[in-house]
């Protein structure tokens, strides 16, 4: 990971083409193979290789979402963030990403859109523990592999700025680790923009996600 590259908004241009198209053909073999990875990239570029790549795999028949970590600060946002990207792949909701749960919800229950997603999701069960951010996250997580599962397809996940995640509760990562590593329709591209915060969460011995993904060295 390149220790140079600290400002998730700083406005730098990418690699030199080949290397960027190189790096990028990677990222696309590696997560449709279905292996993980985490890199270090400013924002801008994890936006573009995002981009680039998903709409590759989106091309090869692969569920692809946007997961932006940049101002998530708790557990009911991650879980929002979570839950409206992947309902994403069934129904349109982008208008609600900057509504509340009881929005998102409501919307749920309208018949128009419990048609399309009365096969995967429980809405009265969202309802009732709307109240308890813990719970919605493990709904939304599960949703993550219930989806792609049902369609027997794969879904890549890529989160902008990962190392955010960090900061929000200390059992947090211990809670993702234990429900992705079983996974089997999902792969995930974690991007961050702090070298040395993402280097100790995929790393250290002694964090959660220690090796759970293959970590690259972008050329930039």
């Amino acid at each position: 990971m390149d220790d140079d590259m600290t400002n998730p908004h700083e406005s730098l241009l990418p690699a030199h083409p080949a290397e960027y198209d190189r790096f990028a053909r990677e990222l696309e073999e590696r997560l449709y193979d279905g292996c993980s990875v985490t890199f270090t990239v400013p924002y801008q570029i994890s936006a573009t290789l995002a981009r680039d790549v998903l709409k590759r795999l989106e091309a090869r028949g692969c569920y692809t979402a946007k997961i932006d970590l940049s101002n998530v600060s708790t557990i009911e946002e991650l879980a929002f963030r979570l839950l409206t990207g992947i309902l994403q792949l069934r129904i349109s909701i982008i208008s609600l990403l900057n509504s509340s749960f009881s929005d998102l919800i409501e919307s749920l229950s309208r018949p128009d859109i419990r048609a399309n997603i009365q096969d995967v999701v429980d809405v009265p069960y969202l309802r009732s523990v709307k109240e308890s951010p813990l719970e919605l996250l493990d709904e939304a997580v599960s949703l993550l592999q219930r989806i792609p599962e049902q369609s027997d397809r794969r879904l890549v996940v890529w989160f902008h700025e990962f190392q955010m995640i960090e900061k929000i509760d200390d059992l947090l990562l211990k809670r993702l680790r234990a429900h992705f590593q079983h996974q089997t329709h999902v792969s995930y591209a974690f991007v961050g923009s702090d070298p040395d915060v993402m280097r100790m969460l995929f790393a250290d011995q002694s964090q959660a996600f220690y090796r759970f993904a293959v970590m690259l060295q972008y050329a930039g």
